[in-house]
């Protein structure tokens, strides 16, 4: 029932409370609520809504709202001016009055939902300001009674200090979100001058934006020009649980992110939209419960970076305005996430660059002049399967026994590639543990293992644009099988202990000694990477075949170590020729130069003295005596000796003999020389 009415003085007097009580609002709910209460002894109404107008986008917003039973008016209405009678009231600047929903035929969508509401009359009258047109205030009855001539012009008395009251309101509230606003950006510019960890960086924006813009998840995609896919890196989200989600390839199609990565415009999904995304999308928005999504582009000078947004739990969350603080951070987050994405590029080009440097200084140190010498039709093959395979970028497996040459072949195929200026990288996996295996070839994250005290860069990362040799590449255990294979096929892996994506162009020549075949048929070896590394096979003849090469090996490997020991031997006996080529040579081409080195290390005068009895029973007396390796035994003993115990160095034992330190090391264990002493 309607209040019974009041005397004209009772009105009267209700006005001037109206008028003292809304000017000490401070909010328009607060004067919604504040309004209910003085005018409901007056008038009859059982829902009342303040209806703002936004002329640049032709809409009204719902300011604030009463509802005297369920359901509520929704918090973030928003409708066009020409969808509600609002519009019209604005416009005419008359009042829009229905006194019977039921029988009403103006503005249908705007009868259905009285109808669910049950209102039975319904009154908007203009909302209006000397200085502007704000809005209409909108109020309605489910009681089967109409509205008088008094009752509607006492309504209108009332709005002309609530027009006032609210646009005092609206202007403190527009200053107050203006300094808020500026507050914020300070804020956010404070931590991108002290944060340098992006992950840390967006935890703290995402504290400091939640005033402005409150949501449940904040997160971070990145554009990867190298494969051309925007990828997630960072989510934040109030929980802290850690995201499957990360490092994913984002949908530029039928994708929040990938629409505001394209057009360059913020997008906003509500949760019939998101629905209908593509599946990663929904995943991550069904773990996450979010039922409003917002993406704002991130844009520097050089182009589009990336995407940033934010998501809510709530419907309706996020609006053009609402969302606007989130494209002035965007500007700032946009340069710190540019200039992180440039530092740790820079970072990890100069961790490769140290890493390659190391490497071309170990080759530099270990690689001669030598090159592939012979002339027998099994050799010829193989130069002329590096001529035509060089050039492109295949997959090479080199087959052959211990000691053929299978390096060397390698290296000819970097030499000879478009490849050859970036660093030919080799690793023999059968030298390193299992368990470390994994590590060196695709790195590891600080804290990945027990001892992994720093972040380490594997072998294809410092490969990048080269050539990687992976010798022996049967020893791979079958666990790590898959993902050598994923480098292969999509030249992308991770890092042991890591998330991130990283992308290496580096071209695998492999070897083996191993019939890697008859393995992968009994699964020790997967077919699918046996099949992957056999697309260019090479297959090396061991020395015993290339018989009329041996003569030509011998003397170039002679006049090598003459010129690293500082000698001056020019010929080899052909009695030592021919013995050289009647024997078998089971250790190969490695056999003979460590051989002719020794040799060149113990004779004197022009000639090579090759201990001709060792090739027939290895370790057979000599002419004097004595054995090869008790000569070579007590050289270094006197070298020793003679330096004090010391190895290396321009004064050591291995400068004296003329050798490597490696070498002589090796030459030590072998011989039994345990204490350089």
């Amino acid at each position: 029932m309607p209040p019974e009415p009041g005397t004209g003085l009772d009105r009267e007097q209700a006005l001037l409370d109206v008028v003292a009580s809304i000017m000490s609002q401070a909010s328009l709910g607060d004067l919604v609520r504040d309004l209910t209460e003085k005018l409901s002894r007056f008038v009859a109404f059982d829902r009342m809504g303040l209806l703002l107008y936004d002329e640049a986008r032709q809409v009204v917003v719902l300011g604030g709202s009463y509802s005297a039973s369920p359901p509520p008016l929704p918090l973030h209405y928003m409708s066009p001016v020409d969808r509600t009678p609002a519009g019209e009231v604005i416009r005419e600047q008359k009042r829009f009055y229905i006194p019977d929903a039921s029988v009403e035929t103006r503005y249908p969508h705007l009868i259905n939902l009285l109808r669910e509401l049950r209102i039975h009359a319904l009154c908007y009258l203009p909302l209006t300001s000397p200085s502007r047109r704000i809005g209409a205030l909108a109020f309605g009855t489910v009681s089967k009674v109409q509205y008088s001539e008094q009752d509607l012009a006492f309504m209108e008395d009332v709005l002309k200090p609530v027009a006032i009251a609210v646009e005092n309101i609206l202007n403190r509230e527009r200053v107050e979100t203006e300094r808020d606003r500026l507050k914020l950006l300070l804020e956010v510019n404070n931590e991108l001058i002290t944060k340098r960890d992006t992950q840390e960086l967006f935890d703290q924006v995402s504290r400091h934006l939640q005033k402005f813009v409150p949501h449940d998840y904040f997160s971070l995609a990145v554009w990867d020009p190298e494969d051309q896919k925007l990828r997630l890196r960072i989510e934040t989200t109030p929980d802290g649980v850690p995201s499957p989600f990360l490092d994913q390839p984002l949908p530029l199609e039928n994708s929040p992110s990938g629409e505001a990565f394209l057009s360059g415009k913020p997008q906003i999904y509500d949760f019939e939209r998101l629905s209908k995304t593509a599946e990663v999308v929904r995943d991550l928005v069904t773990q996450r419960k979010i039922r409003c999504l917002c993406r704002i582009p991130l844009k520097t000078v050089h182009g589009r970076i990336g995407v940033i947004g934010v998501g809510s739990r709530q419907d309706g969350a996020y609006t053009p305005e609402i969302v606007e603080p989130l494209e002035e951070i965007a500007g700032q987050l946009a340069i710190a996430v540019e200039n992180a994405l440039t530092f740790t590029k820079l970072e990890e080009a100069n961790r490769r660059l140290n890493e390659a440097k190391l490497y071309l200084e170990e080759e530099l140190a270990e690689t001669s002049s030598e090159e592939i010498l012979g002339s027998t039709p099994a050799i010829r093959k193989v130069l002329q399967q590096i001529e035509t395979v060089a050039p492109t970028d295949a997959t090479v497996l080199i087959f052959g026994e211990t000691g053929s040459g299978k390096e060397l072949v390698a290296r000819a195929l970097h030499q000879k590639s478009p490849r050859a200026r970036h660093t030919f990288v080799k690793l023999n996996c059968a030298a390193i543990p299992l368990g470390l295996l994994e590590s060196e070839l695709f790195g590891h994250e600080r804290g990945a293992f027990t001892g992994a005290i720093a972040q380490k860069v594997g072998r294809f990362e410092i490969a990048h644009q080269g050539t990687l040799f992976l010798d022996e590449i049967g020893e791979v255990p079958l666990e790590l099988q898959p993902k050598l294979l994923r480098v292969l096929q999509d030249k992308e892996f991770e890092r042991l202990g890591g998330n991130r994506t990283i992308r290496s162009d580096a071209r695998l020549i492999a070897a083996t000694t191993r019939a890697l075949k008859k393995r992968a048929e009994t699964n020790p070896f997967r077919s699918a990477l046996y099949s992957r590394l056999t697309v260019c096979p090479i297959v090396v003849p061991p020395l015993r075949e290339r018989k009329e090469d041996i003569a030509t090996l011998a003397m170039h490997f002679t006049q090598e170590c003459s010129r690293r020991f500082g000698k001056k031997i020019i010929a080899i006996p052909s009695e030592a020729v021919e013995r050289l080529v009647a024997y078998p040579w089971p250790g190969n081409i490695r056999e003979l130069q460590n051989l002719i080195e020794r040799s060149v290390i113990l004779s004197s005068g022009d000639t090579l003295r090759i201990p001709l009895q060792e090739l027939e029973i290895p370790g057979a007396p000599s002419p004097s005596g004595g054995t090869l390796e008790a000569v070579e035994r007590q050289a270094i003993l006197d070298a020793l000796r003679e330096t004090g115990g010391v190895i290396g160095g321009p004064k050591g034992a291995a400068v004296k003999l003329g050798m490597k330190r490696t070498t002589l090391l090796y030459r030590m264990e072998k011989l039994g020389i345990r204490d350089a002493r």
